[in-house]
């Protein structure tokens, strides 16, 4: 059973409206304290992909406080992640004033299930 699109994309779209900033891992499980997060906005889902959510234009992290190797980011709302980890398609290797750069629509999230709660 699933829902059909009208429906997924509005769950969607309501599920990205909190999403402000995205926060950055070294680990895949933690929020790193060398870098801040970003602040974000959110691509709409689309009816041709409705199960699909992304930063809308290119990002660009604060300065890495610390040398660190940022391997997955997640979405957050200004009080905690409100999604997975998500693996970025290269590491981005930053020494001490390195920044993160992601192009639009490269920081996606999706609907799908899960075996055990995100964290």
């Amino acid at each position: 059973m699933s829902f059909n699109t009208a429906r997924m994309k509005a769950g969607m779209d309501t599920a990205a409206a909190t999403i402000t900033h995205v926060a950055w891992s070294a680990n895949g499980s933690t929020e790193t304290g060398s870098l801040a997060r970003t602040a974000v906005t959110m691509k709409a889902a689309t009816t041709a992909n409705p199960s699909v959510i992304a930063n809308n234009g290119a990002l660009e992290s604060a300065e890495a406080s610390a040398d660190v190797t940022i391997t997955h980011f997640a979405f957050h709302d200004g009080t905690g992640i409100v999604t997975t980890w998500n693996e970025l398609d290269a590491p981005a290797v930053l020494l001490t004033g390195g920044k993160v750069i992601a192009a639009d629509g490269a920081l996606t999230e999706n609907w799908h299930q899960t075996t055990s709660a995100p964290v």
